[in-house]
């Protein structure tokens, strides 16, 4: 009898449709942010961690010629 007064089937609809929309939103800021996080990575992170390596292989190369040249 209520049937004819209320069609469900276009609620659900206008609801799939808004629920679709907000999907589609939070996916775009999902990739606005990993974007944001990849620009802010190679801008300042990896500078910093290339010379860190530049100065550890600094180190471990120095390392080496010191224990080479002890003989046994």
């Amino acid at each position: 009898m209520f049937r004819y007064f209320f069609d469900i089937t276009e609620a659900k609809q206008v609801l799939r449709r808004m629920r679709d929309a907000q999907w589609r939103a939070l996916a775009g800021l999902a990739f606005m942010a990993l974007a944001m996080a990849a620009i802010e990575y190679e801008e300042i992170i990896a500078p910093e961690l290339s010379r860190l390596s530049a100065g550890w292989s600094t180190v471990a190369t120095d390392f080496s010629r010191r224990l080479a040249s002890f003989t046994l």
